[in-house]
């Protein structure tokens, strides 16, 4: 109630000169009992006021002993995935998509999963967004790219034609200044074309600071690198925006792709979204296609190529091979709705 009283009280305006004055607070809050010393109370109040910092506006937060437990945890998980990097416990996946005229596959996208000795295999979901917290995202995002660029030289070693490797690429890499310098270095060590590389971006992070991001792209894509907008649709970015910026491949949604054998309204928005890419002269993958009827729509609509399930989950490096040796299984997924 007290906390209340003052998150209250302190979000009212200030009047000062006659201009209106408006500040936030975030307060944490910690019980004291007769035996509590200043030291501990004190750090269990910040520990709360670090909670109340995540949420919006004035707020408060009361500590108790979870708060604890959870931030040990990420910060015991955190070190285990510093050590997972110096140990070579990362491991890359690679997802096909598929060209949807010629009916092959004309494209990888790299999928990062974590062999935690304890835990089994790990998905992104588990570790990336504690990497993007903490700042690991950066050294992680250059592993990711290292082991891609290796593995497409392997790959083209094999005999097996080019493919286009794509890799998500986070806003803080593009904020790091040893980006470039980096990216050219990986890319003569592995002596692979980087006409075949492929950053994929989402909305959010070309919409921050868009001019940085803008000018970090013009220069990559001196090196050949192209780009693809990941997860389109789901962010708020215009066509118009868009248009200013290096971007040869739009990634439909799941959440759209999924919905159109349900929903008329998702049908219509993914051929509009499909007709709209086109006119701007870029190309479009549809990510998510878990059937055959959402591959007849998406080939009915013109849409260029696809990526999911029906055509494969993402594989270890091993599997991919036999996986695209499978030439005639592609051709008649792709045209089968001819």
């Amino acid at each position: 109630l007290v906390g209340e009283q003052i998150c209250e009280a302190l979000a009212e305006p200030y009047w000062v000169d006659g201009e209106s004055l408006l500040l936030g607070c975030s307060l944490g809050l910690a019980h004291a009992n007769s035996v509590s010393a200043a030291d501990p109370l004190m750090w269990h109040a910040n520990i709360a006021m670090q909670q109340a910092k995540g949420q919006q506006g004035c707020a408060y937060h009361v500590y108790d002993e979870r708060i604890t437990r959870d931030a040990r945890g990420q910060t015991d998980l955190e070190g285990e995935l510093r050590r997972a990097l110096r140990r070579d416990e990362l491991v890359l996946h690679y997802q096909p998509r598929l060209c949807l005229k010629a009916g092959r596959v004309v494209g990888l996208e790299a999928l990062v999963r974590w062999q935690h000795p304890e835990r089994g295999l790990l998905p992104p979901s588990e570790f990336v967004p504690l990497a993007e917290e903490s700042g690991l995202i950066v050294p992680l995002g250059y592993w990711v790219i290292s082991r891609a660029l290796r593995d497409m030289q392997w790959l083209l070693g094999r005999g097996l034609p080019p493919l286009h490797m794509a890799v998500n690429l986070s806003f803080r890499q593009f904020q790091d200044s040893q980006l470039l310098p980096t990216l050219s270095r990986l890319i003569a060590e592995r002596g692979v074309d980087a006409r075949w590389l492929e950053f994929e971006l989402t909305e959010t992070a070309i919409m921050r600071r868009s001019d940085q991001v803008q000018q970090t792209m013009l220069a990559l894509g001196e090196l050949g690198v192209r780009f693809s907008l990941d997860d389109f649709g789901t962010g708020f970015s215009s066509f118009v925006h868009l248009n200013n910026l290096p971007i040869t491949l739009l990634k439909i949604d799941k959440s759209f792709v999924g919905g159109m054998t349900e929903r008329t309204e998702n049908r219509q928005l993914v051929r509009a979204m499909i007709n709209l890419a086109h006119n701007l002269n870029l190309e479009v993958v549809a990510e998510g296609v878990e059937d055959t009827e959402q591959m007849m729509l998406l080939r009915q609509f013109g849409c260029d190529q696809a990526q999911g399930y029906l055509i494969s989950k993402g594989l270890p490096l091993n599997e991919l091979v036999r996986f695209l040796m499978q030439a005639p299984r592609h051709a008649q997924l792709g045209m089968a709705q001819n």
